[in-house]
C-alpha cells in the first residue's frame, strides 16, 4: 500500500469512526476500530474492551480466536493491559509481557498471553475528554510496532470516543426531553384539574389541589390520575362532584 493509499485509509476511517450517526449501539463502531487496526502493521491480533460505566465492562471485542479470548480473559480475571489502560486513561505502548514486573503485575494473563505466542502488547485509551469509554488492544511481538502504528491506533480510539461519546449524549438529552414532556404533560392536566374542580365546588384553587392531593394519598395512586378523573367524571357523583349531587 501506497503512502498515499495509506492516508485515505485512516482519513475514511476516522471519518467513519467519529461519526455519531453510525450504528445504533457500540457493537458497530467497536468492531471496525479493531477490524481497522488489525490492518497495521506489526498487529497480530486485537480488541476493543467498552465499559458499561467506570467500574463494570460492558462490551470485549477480540479479531481472532485467540484474541477474543484474551480480551475476555481479561475481563474474567480483573487483570491486564487493556483493563489498566480503560481504567487510568493512559496508553501502555510495547509492554514486555515476559518481563519480571509485567509478570508480577498480571500473573495470570501474562501466562496465557505468551502461551498464545506474543511477546507483547500495546494498550491504549478509549477516551474523550475526562470521560474515559474503554481502551484498545494490540498483541504483537516485542519491538515489532513503530511509533507511527502507536499513533495511528491513538488517532482511531480517540476517533471511536467522539462518536460514541456524542452518541451517548444524545441518548441522554433524548431521555431528557422525554421526561421533561412527561412532567409538563402531567402539570398541564393538573392545573385543569384544579380549575374543573374549583369551578365544580365552589373552592379556591389551592383548596382544590390540597382536596386532589388529599385523595391521591388516600388512595395510593398518582395525582394526575387523579386529574383525569376529575376532568373526565362526572360531575354528579363520586368524591369530585358538585355540593348536594348525587
Amino acid at each position: 500500500m501506497s503512502a498515499s493509499d495509506r492516508e485515505e485509509l485512516l482519513i475514511a476511517a476516522l471519518l467513519e469512526l467519529a461519526d455519531p450517526a453510525a450504528g445504533q449501539d457500540a457493537a458497530g463502531p467497536v468492531e471496525r476500530l479493531a477490524e481497522y487496526c488489525l490492518r497495521l502493521p506489526g498487529v497480530q491480533a486485537g480488541g476493543v474492551l467498552m465499559a458499561c460505566d467506570r467500574e463494570r465492562p460492558a462490551l470485549a471485542v477480540g479479531f481472532g480466536a485467540r484474541a477474543t479470548r484474551l480480551e475476555r480473559l481479561q475481563v474474567a480475571l480483573d487483570e491486564g493491559p487493556c483493563r489498566d489502560a480503560w481504567h487510568t486513561g493512559r496508553s501502555l505502548t510495547d509492554v514486555p509481557l515476559g518481563h519480571p514486573d509485567c509478570r508480577a503485575r498480571w500473573p495470570r494473563f501474562t501466562t496465557e498471553a505468551l502461551d498464545e505466542g506474543f511477546s507483547a502488547a500495546t494498550a491504549l485509551p478509549v477516551r474523550y475528554r475526562s470521560r474515559r469509554l474503554g481502551s484498545l488492544n494490540f498483541f504483537h511481538q516485542h519491538r515489532a510496532l513503530a511509533r507511527r502504528e502507536v499513533t495511528t491506533g491513538q488517532a482511531l480510539a480517540d476517533a471511536v470516543a467522539i462518536g460514541l461519546a456524542y452518541r451517548r449524549d444524545l441518548h441522554e438529552l433524548r431521555d431528557r426531553t422525554r421526561q421533561l414532556q412527561t412532567a409538563l404533560d402531567s402539570r398541564v392536566v393538573i392545573e385543569q384539574a384544579k380549575g374543573v374542580l374549583a369551578e365544580r365546588q365552589g373552592r379556591t384553587v389551592d383548596d382544590a389541589f390540597q382536596a386532589m392531593r388529599g385523595h391521591a394519598r388516600a388512595h395510593q395512586c398518582k395525582l394526575t390520575e387523579v386529574a383525569r378523573q376529575i376532568i373526565g367524571g362526572s360531575a354528579d357523583s363520586g368524591p369530585f362532584a358538585r355540593p348536594g349531587s348525587g
